[in-house]
């Protein structure tokens, strides 16, 4: 037997700080490799985040993320917003998405996230610093490409200058939190 790790959550990240992700492990029979098992283990990449700056009480937020072993390697894609990034990523606006699924927001404390909806329903997913209609989620895959647009609209308290961090997970490794952008809320 032979264990293995996978990242349950992956996003975006706005706020100034370090995150810890958690993995969780799961034994497997041994196996044969399969071809592009190495590509399976590679970590995803972040590419175009836009708007890269900004202000606005709402905004579309797009991110685009690849893996070597194409687009559906992509577990989840995760975006914060907040003027510093904790590890608890309590009093940020985080939002998280499990391509093809579904759309969840991180508890106020930051100890879990809130129950998911499905990806284009009519559910919206909210914390007290921000809300994300499920109906607006839109993903877009081409090759090893995945984008996600995340329509996100801040709650009134939630005012200032903020930062924006992603992070997107594979099957056994993730981006790592990468400062991409500028918001101002107003």
């Amino acid at each position: 037997m032979s264990s293995f790790c996978w990242f349950r959550r992956a996003g975006i990240l706005v706020s100034v700080g370090a995150v810890v992700l958690t993995c969780g492990c799961h034994q497997a029979a041994e196996q044969q490799p399969e071809a592009g098992s190495q590509a399976l283990e590679a970590a995803p990449q972040i590419g175009e985040v836009s708007p890269i700056n900004g202000a606005g009480r709402s905004q579309a937020f797009r991110v685009v993320a690849s893996h070597p072993a194409g687009a559906s390697a992509i577990n989840d894609v995760e975006i914060l917003i907040d003027e510093k990034m904790t590890a608890s990523g309590s009093g940020a606006c985080w939002i998280d998405v499990n391509p093809l699924k579904s759309v969840a927001a991180r508890k106020e404390d930051g100890s879990d996230w809130q129950p998911s909806v499905p990806i284009g329903s009519a559910a919206t997913v909210a914390s007290s610093k921000c809300s994300v209609a499920a109906s607006g989620v839109k993903l877009e895959t081409k090759g090893n490409e995945l984008a996600v647009t995340l329509p996100v609209t801040f709650a009134a308290k939630f005012t200032g200058a903020k930062k924006v961090w992603v992070v997107a997970s594979g099957p056994h490794k993730h981006s790592g939190w990468q400062e991409r952008g500028t918001w101002t809320v107003n």
